[in-house]
């Protein structure tokens, strides 16, 4: 892109509120009234980019997953959805997927790449980081050129080493443009989950500045047609010009006319993939004619096709039919050599483009190890810049096996022999950009071991999810000392949630200490929180009343450093609770939008501290019963959520059944009618609450005492359920009827 179309883009701040039109009255989505972003919910729907949840409403407040913006995105860039590939990308993406084709389609316009091993991510809610880079890249896709390189130094967020590398220059465009916000406390929270208002708002803004940057390209080949110089005529680069079949013989084809005019316009070529690209891999081009599309070194542009060509022969340059206009054709680079590339375009006419604005860098298609080193005693990791594959692991020496023959060797010395240690393949782990080796005993300190990596098997080798191959080794050495002790790490425990409901006030605070059994509304363990580990080990926390935080304690009971607990919003206070742990006080004017928790490590003998955010859910929405069931002999009320019993006072339960169906009359039989969770030999059932389910089990006495059987039907009545942020159930009473055959 040339700078002058640069600066348009970046302009179009000042342009994206003013553009959305106001919407519509509608009675469709019934539920985003209030919401900041309810325009904009209703100008996309209108549009068909986005649809509600069924029976009018929208869930303005609701997660996003990532197949549903992967359909945003790709009914947004209007992308061709009906040529998806027979097989799938992603495993987690089945070609019967109601948002396959949108997947196929956002992937193979190089917007999504997936999770790694294969996999898409189905499920799982999209990150705010995340959404920015989607819509950076799908602008990115639009203009024909990135615009986000070096972005990165403009972010002032405090939060703003905690936004991922990947991630961090599509941040920075995106707030630049205006397109996504921080928030009012000076944080981005980049890994906080993006609502559904807050991607119909980004999209509706993504929107006004796609069209600008349309108009701004078509405006630009415009000015470059109008001032291009036709080539000269007379010199051997030339480009020929093919003859004009109704020109020769007799003109009776046109009646004597002059010959039709011939295409003397270049086309013009954009470069779509991002930078680097490894050897072997392809490069995105869009053309805006048909004809062929080449990737040439960028120091080496031809002006006529035989040079082109020639650059091809000789293996300096790659090139690849193009089919259709303003679409994109992958142009293989296998066989290139690394440096720079640019594109350029020849269209029917052999009229030969310039070279495209953007170049793109070719890299070895190899990575080398970034470190070598003990992360402790027993461990070794192989670090890499790149995320590792885990289909792809090396095999190890064995000493059953008599030979060295494997992939990885570990060395030890006795003297002056130096001899292979014998290891399990279950010893060798891929970990992110680690290859973790376990030894089969600790290492004393001062001692050296030697390390080899020589694959011997192409499905052994190891590489990076982008297809690169980790170079050899060649007997490593590496010492074991005090200073290989990896530092702690500290990182959110898996399906770490705090739950809030702002309605209870502070008159209902909640309890953080190390133990919490069980878990509920007030009562919360700061294990299923975070988590801090050395290398692969997971301390353990202990409370220090003292210093008002807690403690990480290694097995032998050593004081390794201390985590702090703090929030992001003074609406949210944290306290020291007695000896046992801290108090969570939320107050009711607790924002959803920018309130987290913020969990600090400090490390003994280490000066840097690290820190970890965890958003803050609220849970204000009764919960409910999405089915009532009755099979063999088990009566089952499933929930929309994990569901409890009120404490202190305790709910009750209630388990009646009518042999006619009708429980006004007198036929009527209560099953069970005491408080809830009790259960005695005397009684016709056995009760189960577990998570989502509550389960009446009916005993054979009771089949033999009752003979249940059509029309009879049973009839739950609970009082005092509720999920974990303490709303009550929304209904407490439902019908069970008794199926006419019975397994």
């Amino acid at each position: 892109m040339k700078k002058k179309l640069l600066i348009k883009v970046m302009t179009t701040t000042a342009l994206l509120s003013s553009s959305i039109q106001p919407a519509f009255a509608s009675t469709e989505l019934t539920d985003i009234q209030g919401s900041f972003a309810q325009d904009a919910i209703q100008k996309l729907a209108e549009a068909g980019i986005i649809n509600g949840q069924g029976e009018g409403k929208f869930n303005p407040t609701g997660k996003i997953t990532r197949q549903d913006f992967a359909i945003i995105l790709a009914k947004a860039l209007n992308l061709n959805v009906e040529s998806a590939p027979v097989q799938p990308t992603f495993s987690d993406i089945p070609a019967d997927s109601y948002s396959y084709k949108y997947v196929e389609a956002a992937t193979q316009a190089g917007l999504i790449r997936g999770l790694g091993n294969g996999t898409f991510g189905l499920g799982q809610n999209l990150s705010r980081e995340d959404m920015a880079v989607l819509f950076a890249r799908s602008l990115s896709y639009t203009a024909g050129a990135d615009i986000t390189v070096g972005k990165a130094s403009q972010l002032k967020f405090t939060d703003a080493n905690f936004i991922s590398d990947y991630a961090k220059d599509s941040v920075a465009v995106a707030v630049e443009l205006g397109l996504i916000n921080g928030n009012s406390n000076g944080t981005f929270n980049p890994q906080g989950n993006a609502s559904r208002e807050q991607v119909a708002l980004v999209a509706s803004k993504f929107l006004t500045a796609q069209q600008k940057i349309k108009e701004d390209l078509a405006n630009q080949q415009s000015e470059e047609q109008d001032n291009a110089v036709p080539p000269s005529a007379t010199t051997d680069d030339t480009v020929p010009i093919p003859p004009d079949s109704s020109s020769s013989g007799s003109s009776s084809g046109n009646n004597g006319s002059p010959a039709a005019s011939t295409d003397s316009a270049a086309p013009t070529v954009a470069i779509m993939s991002s930078t680097p690209v490894p050897v072997g891999g392809n490069v995105s081009v869009t053309s805006s004619e048909t004809g062929v599309v080449y990737l040439v070194p960028f120091e080496d542009t031809p002006t006529a096709i035989s040079g082109l060509n020639t650059l091809v022969t000789d293996h300096r340059a790659a090139k690849k039919s193009v089919t259709a206009a303003n679409t994109q054709t992958f142009i293989s680079t296998e066989g290139l050599a690394a440096g720079v590339y640019r594109a350029v375009a020849v269209d029917a006419a052999g009229n030969v483009s310039a070279p495209s604005a953007t170049s793109i860098e070719l890299v070895e298609n190899t990575i080398q190890t970034t470190s070598i080193e003990f992360l402790d005693a027993r461990t070794i990791a192989l670090s890499y810049d790149e995320e590792l594959d885990t289909t792809h692991i090396p095999t190890v020496f064995n000493e059953e096996g008599h030979t060295i023959t494997s992939d990885l060797v570990v060395k030890a010395s006795d003297g002056d022999v130096i001899y292979p240690i014998s290891l399990n393949n279950d010893d060798v782990l891929i970990s992110g950009k680690q290859v973790l080796i376990k030894l089969p005993f600790p290492v004393q300190m001062e001692e050296y071991l030697y390390i080899s990596y020589q694959p011997q098997a192409e499905e052994n080798a190891l590489r990076t999810l982008s297809g690169k191959k980790a170079q050899s080794i060649n007997e490593y050495k590496i010492q074991y000392s005090e200073t290989n002790e990896s530092s702690l790490s500290l990182s959110l425990a898996p399906n770490a949630s705090f739950v809030v409901n702002p309605s209870l006030g502070v008159n209902d605070s909640i309890s953080l200490s190390v133990s919490a059994n069980p878990e509920n509304y007030n009562k919360r363990s700061i294990k299923s929180l975070i988590q801090v580990k050395r290398g692969e080990t997971l301390e353990n926390l202990l409370y220090n009343p003292e210093d008002k935080d807690f403690d990480i304690i290694d097995t032998e009971q050593h004081v390794l450093g201390s985590i702090s607990v703090t929030s992001t919003s003074d609406a949210l206070t944290i306290n020291p609770n007695g000896d046992s742990g801290l108090t969570i006080v939320p107050s009711s004017s607790l924002s959803d939008m920018n309130t987290q928790l913020v969990f600090t490590l400090n490390e003994e003998g280490n000066d840097q501290s690290k820190q970890v955010f965890l958003p803050v859910t609220f849970d204000q929405t009764k919960p409910s019963v999405t089915d009532a069931t009755y099979q063999n002999g088990n009566i089952t009320l499933s929930f929309n959520e994990p569901i409890t019993v009120s404490f202190p006072s305790g709910g009750s339960s209630t388990l009646e059944y009518a042999p006619s169906g009708d429980f006004t009359a007198e036929d009527k039989k209560v099953l069970l009618g005491g408080p809830a969770g009790i259960v005695s030999p005397e009684i016709d059932y056995q009760f189960s609450l577990v998570n989502n389910q509550l389960v009446f089990m009916l005993t054979e006495e009771a089949f033999t005492r009752y003979n249940f059987a059509t029309p009879g039907k049973f009839r739950v009545t609970l009082i005092g359920y509720q999920d974990y942020a303490k709303n009550i159930l929304e209904q407490n009473q439902w019908e069970v009827s008794i199926p006419a055959i019975q397994d």
